[in-house]
């Protein structure tokens, strides 16, 4: 091949924004854009739920738990949900900026719900006893109810103390177990959405870049489909160079195009053509 002829060969280069395949997809299988409006969605239905039974005194992960770590989850609830609303905003509007601020607010709040979540644990594992007292008192409650001459009271306390007649025991280890399994799968999942919504983020920025410093330019001195430009961006197009490039000269040299220099450079190049430069024999 003629390289004067066809130009100095370039090389395409895929571009890659992300080194692993689960931060190039969402779970691998599915778009960033389209797996991060998914994981809000998810986001928003699972805090308004939690937020719901928490403002009820209620918990869904825990038959008992005390009345200010509830109406603190609540809170930290809603404030994920309006997080997770305005990342499904800020992915559908597909703004770099917008998206930038969305996926630093996502990293805190699932960082302030998994602390929370923790603590949670933490203090349904140290009121042991008054989560036995609460399950004796509303066990013996519902048994009331259903035989309400039941003359067994004495006996009961017997089986209380001993036997664990109620089962409390039992109910806050399996309470207390599956806290844990459910904070490792949320935290795992959180944690790998938010990552996918920074990935996307990184993508778009990327693209961005692309925008600002690439082009269609692919002469001398430019950057090919694949070349590295002078701003060390990959990829598609490059910048052109400054005129003085282009024309192969120092860019302090300046080149006097008037009409006067034009007829003095044709006057001398035909007094030059008809000099004779031959060799006497």
């Amino acid at each position: 091949m003629n390289q004067g002829m066809y130009g100095e060969p370039y090389f395409h280069d895929q571009q890659i924004h992300a080194t692993h395949s689960y931060t190039r997809k969402f779970c691998g299988c599915m778009s960033l854009q389209g797996g991060g409006i998914l994981a809000c969605l998810i986001w928003m239905g699972i805090n308004l739920y939690v937020a719901i039974l928490s403002f009820q005194e209620r918990s869904p992960v825990f038959s008992h738990q005390q009345v200010n770590a509830l109406m603190v989850t609540g809170a930290i609830c809603i404030l994920f949900l309006v997080a997770a609303l305005f990342a499904m905003f800020a992915l559908i509007t597909n703004k770099p900026a917008i998206l930038r601020l969305a996926h630093r607010t996502m990293w805190v709040v699932v960082f302030i719900f998994v602390v929370n979540f923790f603590i949670n644990i933490i203090l349904f594992g140290v009121h042991r006893p008054s989560f036995k007292d609460w399950c004796i008192n509303n066990s013996r409650n519902q048994l009331d109810a259903i035989s309400p001459n039941n003359n067994t009271e004495t006996d009961m306390n017997t089986f209380d103390t001993v036997g664990n007649i109620y089962n409390c025991d039992k109910l806050w280890e399996d309470e207390l177990k599956f806290a844990i399994v459910l904070f490792i799968m949320l935290t795992v999942c959180y944690l790998y959405w938010a990552l996918c919504l920074w990935s996307y983020t990184q993508k778009q920025i990327y693209y961005l870049t692309m925008e600002l410093y690439g082009g269609g330019f692919t002469g001398p001195g430019g950057v090919g489909p694949g070349g590295v430009g002078p701003h060390g961006v990959a990829g598609g197009g490059g910048m052109p160079p400054p005129p003085a490039t282009m024309m192969n000269l120092k860019p302090s040299v300046k080149v006097d195009t008037s009409p006067e220099m034009t007829g003095k450079s044709k006057l001398l190049s035909s007094l030059f053509s008809r000099i004779p430069f031959g060799r006497k024999n």
